[in-house]
């Protein structure tokens, strides 16, 4: 058996799943992650993003911390779907065979999947 056979084998027998999961998740539906190759730290900016998002740069520069978050935080999100692998956890949820996603992601994709 291989490892894909394994893997599919221990799914179907399971009724405890927890799944750990992150960007690249999401990355599928056209969120941008941001330590890929195409992710937000690899882009050129007048700042860097990690100071672009922190506290200090809204209440000195609040206009650009805006446009930054508007530009590639929330327009990518309203335009995001959820992919297959968001229906396959909210289907596997459904059957009782996962228990839990943990997640960093705030896109709300996996809630929109089911």
């Amino acid at each position: 058996m291989n490892e894909i056979e394994t893997l599919k084998q221990w799914i179907d027998e399971s009724n405890n799943i927890v799944f750990f999961g992150g960007a690249g998740v999401s990355t599928e539906s056209g969120i941008p992650d941001f330590r890929s190759v195409d992710g937000l730290y690899s882009q050129k900016y007048k700042y860097p993003p990690e100071t672009i998002v922190s506290h200090t740069f809204l209440t000195k520069r609040t206009d650009e911390f805006f446009e930054f978050y508007k530009e590639k935080m929330v327009a990518p999100a309203l335009k995001a779907k959820p992919n297959k692998a968001h229906y396959k956890l909210a289907e596997w949820e459904k059957e009782g065979k996962l228990n839990a996603v943990i997640t960093q992601n705030i896109d709300g994709l996996h809630q929109a999947a089911g």
